[in-house]
């Protein structure tokens, strides 16, 4: 988003994508970056058959086009850039993910094609060593479409503070550090290529 814009497309965002959901099964979820590169917003929406997903279908009979459209020219006035869009599978979950949490953080590495079945193995070890440490939802996946190949991890929490709690007993145990020069250690990984704390705003 534009520099300086940020409240102004907060609000914008809000407004589209709770109009969108309204009208709509998609069920999109609205992210604002707390760590990370400031000025960013993200949508999601757990994707069970792509192509309803993409041919429309989701959307209700009684959609107000109009309306909807004038709700994203306005957003479209504020962006700075082409949207950064992808596809992700879910490969492995652990955790309660019956409920959107209020903080998400993620971390993706970029990792080479003839490293992905490895990397994959070890961040799912990660992933459950973790989980067994701090209680943590998290969900790995992996992506080639709009990314290149990648793989990424996302943590649930109800709050900031709950956050700083597990993250922290996380980072303080050796066991994380291993785990992390482990896939380090794997040949042209690019590990944590992108890293942030989201807060939902929808």
């Amino acid at each position: 988003m534009q520099a300086g814009r940020t409240a102004e497309a907060s609000a914008a965002l809000v407004d589209v994508h709770q109009a969108i959901n309204s009208m709509s099964d998609y069920g999109y979820s609205l992210w604002e970056t707390i760590v990370g590169p400031t000025n960013q917003f993200a949508a999601s929406a757990l994707c069970s058959n792509v192509e309803e997903f993409f041919s429309g279908a989701p959307m209700h009979d009684n959609v107000d086009g109009a309306a909807l459209g004038s709700k994203a020219a306005d957003v479209n006035t504020l962006v700075d850039g082409p949207a950064d869009d992808s596809l992700w599978n879910i490969v492995h979950v652990l955790g309660d993910w019956s409920s959107v949490p209020n903080i998400l953080s993620d971390v993706v590495s970029k990792v080479p094609m003839d490293q992905m079945a490895p990397t994959v193995e070890a961040t799912v070890e990660f992933a459950e060593y973790m989980h067994g440490l701090a209680g943590t939802p998290v969900t790995v996946c992996t992506s080639f479409w709009g990314t290149g190949p990648s793989v990424r991890m996302y943590w649930g929490y109800e709050s900031m503070g709950d956050w700083d709690e597990r993250s922290t007993r996380g980072m303080g145990d050796p066991g994380f550090h291993q785990r992390n020069a482990a896939l380090a250690a794997l040949p042209g990984v690019e590990m944590a290529a992108r890293s942030g704390v989201f807060r939902r705003l929808v």
